[in-house]
C-alpha cells in the first residue's frame, strides 16, 4: 500500500506561496530546543504576531469555514500547510504554534450557538485570541468528573470558584485571553451531568495567575489558575448548563489523536540516527556498536508504528477508510508507553552528555536533554491507565460489557 501522498502542479504552486510566507516570517537563526517549548516572553509574542497574520490570511484555521475566519481549505492545502509548518519547525526558527488548536475550538464549533461562534469562535480562528485548557485540578485530572470548581447562577452571570493545575503554556508574564473552564453548576445532579463549559475572559477580577516550576513540562511553561468570586458573564457558557461534559469530549477527543496526523509530530528519531551515523566515538561511528545499533533499530521501527498510526486515523477522519472506535486512544498509548524507553535508550546510546542542556554541550539543538527530561511525564491528554480504560470501553470490555449486545 503506498503511504505517500501525492500532489498536483497547483498544489506544489500553492506550496512556493506557503514558502515564501515562511521565509518572510521565520526567525533568522535557529533557537535551542528549550527556547521554543518554553519560549522567553519576546519570542512567543513573535510568534503570536506570526499567528495573527497568517489568521489574515485564513491559514491559522485553514480547514475551517470562511465565515469563521478559516480559509475553507480541502485536506491536500491543508495537508501542504503542514508539511511546510513542520519543516521550518524542525529547524528551530518557527514558533510552538502555527495552526490553532482544535482543542480550544472543537466543543465551541460542535456546541456552541451562532451568536457565541461569531464573537469567540472569530478571534479564535483569525490568531487574535489565545486561551488555557483550564480542566485538571489538585484532585481531578483524569477523572474529570471528580472535579471541585464551582459556578453558581446569579442574575446574568455565574460566580465562578475554584483550582486549575498544569494548565496554560505561554511563559511568564503572558496571560490568556480566556480560560476554557469546566466547573460544577449543579452539586446535586448525577455524575456527567453536573459540569458546565465556559469560555471565561481572561481579565476578569478574581482571577489569579501562579506560574509552576516543573522539572518536566512536555507543552510549555506550565500555571496554576484561582478563581475567587469570578462573575462570568452567563452568554459565556458553551452547549447549555449541565452539558460540559458533552462540549469537553470534543477537544479530549482531538487532544488523544482522534483525527489522526498526516505529518510526524517530531522527526527526532530519523535525526537522532542520523547523528550517531556521523558522530564518532573511539574514532568509529557511534551507529555502529551492534548493541547501539539494536537500539537505534527499535527508536525506528516505534517512530514508524507512530507515524503509520497517525496516518491511518487521519484517513479514518476524512471518511477514506472505515473507522474504528478504540483507534483515537491507540496512538496515544503507544506514545505514553514508548516515551519512558525512549529516554531510558538516549542515556544507553549518548551516555551523561544526554543529560546536558548546556548550549556549548547539549546535544541535537537541546532535544535529547528535553526527551530523556519529559520521559517519564505522560499525563498530558491522560494517562496511560486512562488510555486503557478508553479502549477497553471502546472495545466493549469492563464497566458496563456484560449488558451490551455482542
Amino acid at each position: 500500500m503506498d503511504f505517500e501522498f501525492h500532489f498536483t502542479d497547483e498544489l506544489e504552486l500553492f506550496r512556493r506561496e506557503v514558502w515564501a510566507f515562511i521565509n518572510e516570517n521565520a526567525l533568522p537563526e535557529p533557537l535551542p530546543h528549550r527556547l521554543l517549548t518554553i519560549p522567553l516572553p519576546e519570542v512567543y509574542r513573535k510568534g503570536r504576531e506570526v499567528q495573527r497574520r497568517l489568521g489574515v490570511k485564513g491559514w491559522f484555521a485553514p480547514n475551517y469555514p470562511k465565515e469563521y475566519g478559516g480559509a475553507g481549505l480541502d485536506t491536500e492545502h491543508c495537508l501542504v500547510l503542514s508539511q511546510e509548518f513542520a519543516a521550518i519547525r524542525e529547524q528551530g526558527r518557527w514558533g510552538p504554534m502555527s495552526q490553532v488548536s482544535q482543542i480550544l475550538t472543537a466543543g465551541l464549533m460542535a456546541f456552541g450557538t451562532e451568536e457565541q461562534k461569531r464573537q469567540l469562535l472569530v478571534p479564535l480562528l483569525k490568531g487574535d485570541w489565545e486561551g488555557w485548557q483550564c480542566f485538571t485540578e489538585p484532585e481531578a485530572g483524569s477523572d474529570l468528573a471528580a472535579l471541585k470548581a464551582t459556578a453558581v447562577r446569579d442574575g446574568d452571570v455565574y460566580v465562578i470558584n475554584g483550582t486549575k493545575v498544569f494548565v496554560g503554556d505561554s511563559p511568564n508574564p503572558v496571560y490568556p485571553d480566556f480560560l476554557y473552564w469546566l466547573a460544577g453548576t449543579n452539586p446535586k445532579a448525577p455524575r456527567h451531568e453536573n459540569i458546565s463549559a465556559f469560555f471565561v475572559p481572561g481579565d476578569l477580577p478574581g482571577i489569579h495567575f501562579h506560574p509552576l516550576d516543573l522539572v518536566s513540562s512536555v507543552t510549555g511553561q506550565k500555571w496554576e489558575v484561582i478563581c475567587e468570586d469570578v462573575r462570568c458573564p452567563a452568554s459565556r457558557m458553551i452547549g447549555g448548563e449541565g452539558k460540559g461534559w458533552q462540549v469537553s469530549q470534543a477537544p479530549l477527543a482531538m487532544e488523544r489523536g482522534g483525527a489522526g496526523s498526516a505529518v510526524p509530530r517530531s522527526t527526532f528519531i530519523p535525526r537522532l540516527i542520523n547523528y550517531c551515523k556521523k558522530t564518532l566515538r573511539n574514532g568509529k561511528p557511534i551507529s555502529n556498536d551492534p548493541f547501539l545499533k539494536d537500539l537505534l533499530v527499535e527508536l525506528y521501527i516505534e517512530y514508524n508504528v507512530e507515524r503509520l498510526w497517525g496516518l491511518r486515523n487521519f484517513a479514518m477522519g476524512k471518511g477514506q477508510i472505515r473507522g474504528v472506535p478504540h483507534t483515537m486512544t491507540q496512538g496515544m498509548l503507544h506514545g505514553k508507553r514508548f516515551s519512558p524507553r525512549l529516554g531510558k535508550a538516549l542515556v544507553d546510546i549518548l551516555g551523561p552528555l544526554s543529560l546536558v542542556d548546556d548550549p556549548e554541550l547539549q546535544l541535537l539543538r537541546g532535544e535529547v536533554e528535553y526527551f530523556v527530561r519529559n520521559a517519564d511525564c505522560t499525563h498530558p491528554g491522560g494517562t496511560p491507565e486512562m488510555q486503557q480504560v478508553m479502549m477497553a470501553r471502546a472495545l466493549g470490555l469492563g464497566r458496563g460489557a456484560s449488558s451490551r449486545k455482542p
